[in-house]
């Protein structure tokens, strides 16, 4: 019946900024801009192939407390690598965990809004 996870539906508070960050910082793709959409705004990012994160504005300006009660971790095919691309990009790595046998690594920090955010993958 399911077969994956297809978007995860980030609520933020201003999406110019959120949209600034997952693409620039993150180096995500802008798939679809809801901005010009009336009302209710809702943008799709990712890569070249699918969307699998949503942004979505809170029309009252403000954001659900807490925005997301865990964190969102993105995998990445060199830890090591895109952790010194964040650091590039002024990212602020906020903690780091190795897997315990020592195969894997993750690396977090925060994005708007205050949602935890994490890099995973091989050492």
């Amino acid at each position: 019946m399911l077969k994956g996870v297809d978007h995860v539906d980030l609520v933020v508070s201003d999406m110019d900024e959120a949209i600034a960050f997952y693409t620039e910082k993150l180096g995500l793709k802008l798939r679809y801009d809801g901005r010009p959409d009336r009302g209710h705004k809702h943008t799709f990012l990712g890569n070249a192939e699918v969307s699998f994160v949503a942004l979505e504005e809170d029309p009252a300006g403000g954001v659900r407390e807490p925005p997301l009660q865990g964190h969102l971790a993105f995998a990445v095919d060199d830890v090591e690598a895109a952790r010194k691309e964040l650091d590039k990009r002024g990212v602020e790595i906020t903690g780091e965990r190795t897997d315990e046998d020592g195969r894997a690594k993750s690396y977090y920090f925060t994005g708007p809004d205050g949602i935890r955010l994490e890099i995973y993958g091989r050492c």
